[in-house]
Protein backbone atom coordinates (compact mmCIF):
# COMPACT_ATOMS: atom_id res chain seq x y z
CA UNK A 1 0.00 0.00 0.00
CA UNK A 2 0.93 3.61 -1.13
CA UNK A 3 0.96 5.29 2.17
CA UNK A 4 1.10 9.06 0.29
CA UNK A 5 -1.93 7.91 -2.38
CA UNK A 6 -4.10 6.11 0.13
CA UNK A 7 -3.37 7.56 3.54
CA UNK A 8 -3.35 6.02 6.76
CA UNK A 9 -5.54 4.66 9.28
CA UNK A 10 -5.57 4.31 13.42
CA UNK A 11 -7.19 1.66 15.68
CA UNK A 12 -6.98 -0.26 18.69
CA UNK A 13 -4.17 2.31 19.96
CA UNK A 14 -1.99 1.98 17.07
CA UNK A 15 -1.97 2.83 13.45
CA UNK A 16 -2.15 0.89 11.24
CA UNK A 17 -3.21 0.50 7.06
CA UNK A 18 -6.15 1.38 5.68
CA UNK A 19 -7.14 -2.10 4.33
CA UNK A 20 -5.62 -3.81 7.66
CA UNK A 21 -9.04 -5.34 9.83
CA UNK A 22 -8.55 -4.02 13.03
CA UNK A 23 -12.68 -3.49 14.54
CA UNK A 24 -13.95 -6.40 16.14
CA UNK A 25 -17.29 -7.84 15.77
CA UNK A 26 -18.59 -6.53 19.15
CA UNK A 27 -17.94 -2.85 18.29
CA UNK A 28 -20.91 -0.75 19.49
CA UNK A 29 -20.62 1.68 16.40
CA UNK A 30 -21.01 -0.66 13.84
CA UNK A 31 -23.99 -2.64 15.74
CA UNK A 32 -25.77 0.14 16.98
CA UNK A 33 -24.41 3.46 15.60
CA UNK A 34 -23.24 4.11 19.37
CA UNK A 35 -21.04 6.39 18.85
CA UNK A 36 -19.87 10.06 17.35
CA UNK A 37 -17.08 11.57 14.14
CA UNK A 38 -15.68 14.45 13.21
CA UNK A 39 -14.18 15.47 9.75
CA UNK A 40 -11.57 17.87 9.38
CA UNK A 41 -9.82 19.39 6.07
CA UNK A 42 -6.75 19.23 5.99
CA UNK A 43 -4.98 22.45 3.67
CA UNK A 44 -1.31 22.42 2.86
CA UNK A 45 -0.57 19.98 5.76
CA UNK A 46 -2.72 21.92 8.46
CA UNK A 47 -5.76 20.76 9.59
CA UNK A 48 -8.20 23.91 9.59
CA UNK A 49 -10.80 25.44 12.63
CA UNK A 50 -9.25 21.55 14.66
CA UNK A 51 -9.81 23.44 18.09
CA UNK A 52 -13.29 24.08 16.76
CA UNK A 53 -14.34 20.49 15.44
CA UNK A 54 -12.23 19.01 18.62
CA UNK A 55 -14.67 21.11 20.72
CA UNK A 56 -17.96 20.18 19.13
CA UNK A 57 -17.00 16.20 19.29
CA UNK A 58 -16.07 16.86 23.37
CA UNK A 59 -19.75 18.19 23.59
CA UNK A 60 -20.83 15.40 21.29
CA UNK A 61 -19.39 13.19 23.59
CA UNK A 62 -21.20 14.46 26.85
CA UNK A 63 -23.80 14.67 24.75
CA UNK A 64 -24.70 10.93 24.96
CA UNK A 65 -22.64 9.89 27.84
CA UNK A 66 -19.34 8.95 26.51
CA UNK A 67 -15.86 9.33 27.63
CA UNK A 68 -13.36 10.18 25.73
CA UNK A 69 -9.84 7.55 25.97
CA UNK A 70 -7.54 10.78 25.98
CA UNK A 71 -7.43 14.44 26.77
CA UNK A 72 -8.10 16.69 24.56
CA UNK A 73 -4.65 17.85 23.79
CA UNK A 74 -3.91 14.65 23.33
CA UNK A 75 -6.27 14.01 20.62
CA UNK A 76 -4.88 17.08 19.12
CA UNK A 77 -1.70 15.19 18.87
CA UNK A 78 -2.78 12.07 18.02
CA UNK A 79 -4.58 14.01 14.94
CA UNK A 80 -1.35 16.07 14.03
CA UNK A 81 0.91 12.82 14.04
CA UNK A 82 -1.71 11.23 12.20
CA UNK A 83 -1.68 14.17 9.53
CA UNK A 84 2.30 14.22 9.06
CA UNK A 85 2.51 10.20 8.61
CA UNK A 86 0.56 10.00 5.89
CA UNK A 87 2.92 12.28 3.68
CA UNK A 88 -0.63 14.42 2.72
CA UNK A 89 -0.91 17.78 1.94
CA UNK A 90 -4.97 17.75 1.10
CA UNK A 91 -6.73 15.52 2.91
CA UNK A 92 -9.23 14.84 5.66
CA UNK A 93 -9.30 13.67 8.80
CA UNK A 94 -12.06 11.70 10.33
CA UNK A 95 -12.14 10.21 13.71
CA UNK A 96 -14.62 8.53 15.50
CA UNK A 97 -15.34 7.44 19.16
CA UNK A 98 -17.55 4.36 19.49
CA UNK A 99 -18.75 3.28 22.86
CA UNK A 100 -16.81 0.25 23.03
CA UNK A 101 -16.69 -3.18 22.53
CA UNK A 102 -19.36 -5.56 24.48
CA UNK A 103 -20.98 -8.39 23.92
CA UNK A 104 -24.11 -6.95 21.73
CA UNK A 105 -26.54 -5.54 24.59
CA UNK A 106 -28.80 -2.78 24.51
CA UNK A 107 -27.55 -1.09 28.01
CA UNK A 108 -23.88 1.08 28.18
CA UNK A 109 -21.53 -1.24 28.90
CA UNK A 110 -18.91 -0.98 31.14
CA UNK A 111 -15.75 -0.77 29.02
CA UNK A 112 -12.91 1.52 27.41
CA UNK A 113 -14.73 3.60 24.34
CA UNK A 114 -12.68 2.74 20.99
CA UNK A 115 -11.17 5.75 19.06
CA UNK A 116 -10.27 5.51 15.71
CA UNK A 117 -9.15 7.44 12.29
CA UNK A 118 -8.22 8.02 9.06
CA UNK A 119 -6.21 10.55 7.26
CA UNK A 120 -6.93 10.52 3.04
CA UNK A 121 -6.65 12.34 0.01
CA UNK A 122 -8.98 15.16 -0.89
CA UNK A 123 -9.78 15.64 -4.57
CA UNK A 124 -11.14 18.90 -4.81
CA UNK A 125 -12.33 19.29 -8.23
CA UNK A 126 -16.13 18.15 -7.63
CA UNK A 127 -16.50 20.19 -4.56
CA UNK A 128 -14.88 23.32 -6.84
CA UNK A 129 -16.98 22.77 -9.69
CA UNK A 130 -19.99 23.59 -7.15
CA UNK A 131 -18.60 26.14 -5.57
CA UNK A 132 -18.04 27.80 -8.80
CA UNK A 133 -21.93 26.83 -10.85
CA UNK A 134 -24.02 25.88 -7.93
CA UNK A 135 -25.66 22.87 -6.89
CA UNK A 136 -29.65 21.41 -7.92
CA UNK A 137 -31.19 20.21 -4.87
CA UNK A 138 -34.82 18.58 -4.19
CA UNK A 139 -36.80 19.24 -0.75
CA UNK A 140 -37.35 16.64 1.58
CA UNK A 141 -39.24 15.82 4.36
CA UNK A 142 -36.71 15.42 7.76
CA UNK A 143 -36.88 12.07 9.42
CA UNK A 144 -34.05 12.50 11.54
CA UNK A 145 -34.25 12.23 15.26
CA UNK A 146 -34.33 15.37 17.38
CA UNK A 147 -30.88 15.57 18.52
CA UNK A 148 -29.30 16.82 15.73
CA UNK A 149 -26.99 18.73 16.95
CA UNK A 150 -25.31 15.90 18.06
CA UNK A 151 -22.36 14.36 15.26
CA UNK A 152 -23.57 10.91 15.99
CA UNK A 153 -22.58 7.91 13.41
CA UNK A 154 -26.56 7.46 12.74
CA UNK A 155 -26.87 8.85 9.89
CA UNK A 156 -28.91 6.21 7.74
CA UNK A 157 -31.78 9.26 7.22
CA UNK A 158 -29.16 11.56 5.89
CA UNK A 159 -27.59 8.85 3.71
CA UNK A 160 -31.09 7.63 2.46
CA UNK A 161 -31.80 11.37 1.58
CA UNK A 162 -28.67 11.70 0.05
CA UNK A 163 -29.53 9.09 -2.28
CA UNK A 164 -33.09 9.93 -3.40
CA UNK A 165 -31.63 13.66 -4.34
CA UNK A 166 -28.94 11.47 -6.21
CA UNK A 167 -31.54 9.15 -7.99
CA UNK A 168 -33.42 12.45 -8.72
CA UNK A 169 -30.36 13.56 -10.93
CA UNK A 170 -29.55 16.31 -8.41
CA UNK A 171 -26.94 17.09 -5.99
CA UNK A 172 -28.48 16.90 -2.70
CA UNK A 173 -31.95 17.71 -0.28
CA UNK A 174 -32.99 20.09 2.24
CA UNK A 175 -34.41 19.00 5.07
CA UNK A 176 -37.93 20.32 5.67
CA UNK A 177 -39.37 19.80 9.32
CA UNK A 178 -42.85 21.10 10.55
CA UNK A 179 -43.00 23.50 7.57
CA UNK A 180 -39.69 25.29 7.95
CA UNK A 181 -36.23 24.35 5.71
CA UNK A 182 -33.99 23.46 8.96
CA UNK A 183 -30.55 21.89 6.64
CA UNK A 184 -28.88 19.74 3.92
CA UNK A 185 -27.91 16.16 4.51
CA UNK A 186 -24.47 17.33 5.55
CA UNK A 187 -24.50 21.18 4.98
CA UNK A 188 -26.14 23.85 6.85
CA UNK A 189 -27.76 25.84 4.48
CA UNK A 190 -28.54 29.99 4.46
CA UNK A 191 -30.24 32.35 1.86
CA UNK A 192 -29.86 36.43 1.51
CA UNK A 193 -32.39 38.46 1.21
CA UNK A 194 -32.22 42.30 1.14
CA UNK A 195 -28.96 42.06 2.01
CA UNK A 196 -29.31 39.80 5.07
CA UNK A 197 -28.12 36.82 5.44
CA UNK A 198 -30.49 34.09 6.92
CA UNK A 199 -30.29 30.98 8.58
CA UNK A 200 -32.28 28.62 11.03
CA UNK A 201 -31.19 29.05 14.97
CA UNK A 202 -28.78 26.47 16.50
CA UNK A 203 -31.11 24.86 18.06
CA UNK A 204 -31.23 20.80 18.42
CA UNK A 205 -32.78 20.48 15.28
CA UNK A 206 -29.47 21.18 13.17
CA UNK A 207 -26.13 20.56 13.32
CA UNK A 208 -24.07 23.14 14.88
CA UNK A 209 -21.59 23.62 12.04
CA UNK A 210 -17.76 24.91 12.49
CA UNK A 211 -18.00 26.05 8.51
CA UNK A 212 -21.48 27.59 9.90
CA UNK A 213 -20.10 29.60 13.01
CA UNK A 214 -17.38 30.31 10.73
CA UNK A 215 -19.26 32.52 8.06
CA UNK A 216 -21.31 33.88 10.67
CA UNK A 217 -17.97 35.36 12.09
CA UNK A 218 -16.98 36.52 8.67
CA UNK A 219 -20.42 38.19 8.08
CA UNK A 220 -19.61 40.77 11.18
CA UNK A 221 -16.44 41.40 9.94
CA UNK A 222 -18.38 41.78 6.45
CA UNK A 223 -20.97 44.31 7.44
CA UNK A 224 -23.31 41.36 6.85
CA UNK A 225 -26.57 41.54 8.59
CA UNK A 226 -27.25 38.42 9.97
CA UNK A 227 -30.61 36.57 11.42
CA UNK A 228 -30.61 33.18 12.90
CA UNK A 229 -34.52 32.20 12.53
CA UNK A 230 -36.70 29.44 10.85
CA UNK A 231 -37.46 30.08 6.95
CA UNK A 232 -40.11 28.28 4.87
CA UNK A 233 -39.74 26.83 1.42
CA UNK A 234 -41.62 29.79 -0.07
CA UNK A 235 -39.22 32.25 1.83
CA UNK A 236 -36.20 30.55 0.53
CA UNK A 237 -37.72 29.93 -3.40
CA UNK A 238 -37.67 34.10 -3.17
CA UNK A 239 -34.50 34.55 -2.19
CA UNK A 240 -31.86 36.57 -3.49
CA UNK A 241 -28.98 33.92 -3.13
CA UNK A 242 -29.40 30.88 -1.42
CA UNK A 243 -25.85 28.82 -0.43
CA UNK A 244 -24.65 26.05 1.37
CA UNK A 245 -21.67 25.58 4.25
CA UNK A 246 -19.53 22.80 5.36
CA UNK A 247 -16.22 21.45 5.81
CA UNK A 248 -15.75 19.74 2.58
CA UNK A 249 -17.89 21.80 -0.12
CA UNK A 250 -16.92 24.62 2.22
CA UNK A 251 -19.52 27.80 0.53
CA UNK A 252 -21.45 26.74 -2.50
CA UNK A 253 -24.42 28.08 -3.81
CA UNK A 254 -27.53 26.35 -4.99
CA UNK A 255 -29.22 27.29 -8.15
CA UNK A 256 -32.21 24.86 -8.37
CA UNK A 257 -34.74 23.48 -6.07
CA UNK A 258 -37.24 20.87 -7.34
CA UNK A 259 -36.71 21.80 -10.42
CA UNK A 260 -37.05 26.01 -10.03
CA UNK A 261 -34.10 27.90 -10.36
CA UNK A 262 -33.63 30.22 -7.87
CA UNK A 263 -31.08 32.53 -6.51
CA UNK A 264 -28.97 32.92 -9.50
CA UNK A 265 -27.60 36.72 -8.33
CA UNK A 266 -24.85 34.24 -6.04
CA UNK A 267 -22.90 33.32 -8.93
CA UNK A 268 -22.84 36.85 -10.20
CA UNK A 269 -19.18 39.01 -9.19
CA UNK A 270 -19.26 40.74 -6.38
CA UNK A 271 -22.54 39.03 -5.10
CA UNK A 272 -22.73 37.92 -0.87
CA UNK A 273 -21.99 34.01 -1.70
CA UNK A 274 -18.84 35.40 -3.93
CA UNK A 275 -17.49 37.93 -1.16
CA UNK A 276 -18.02 35.11 1.74
CA UNK A 277 -15.95 32.53 -0.80
CA UNK A 278 -12.77 34.57 -0.75
CA UNK A 279 -13.06 35.72 2.90
CA UNK A 280 -13.58 32.33 3.61
CA UNK A 281 -10.24 31.28 1.54
CA UNK A 282 -8.77 34.07 3.19
CA UNK A 283 -8.43 31.92 6.69
CA UNK A 284 -7.30 28.67 5.14
CA UNK A 285 -3.77 27.64 6.05
CA UNK A 286 -1.10 28.97 3.96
Amino acid sequence: MSIETDGIAYARGRFVALDEPVIPIDDRAHQFGDGIYEVIRVYRGKPHLLEAHIQRFDRSAKAIGLTLDRSLDGLVALIEEAIVRSQLQESQVYFQLSRGIARRDHAYPAVPTHLSLTVRPVDDSKFTAVRERGQRVILSPDIRWQLCFIKSLNLLPNVMTKQKALDAGVNDALFVRDGFITEGTSSNVAMIKDGMLITHPATEHILHGITRASVLSMCADLGIAVEEKRFTPTELMTADEIFTMSTLTEIAPIIEIDGQAVGLKALSPGSVVRRLQSAYTATLPL
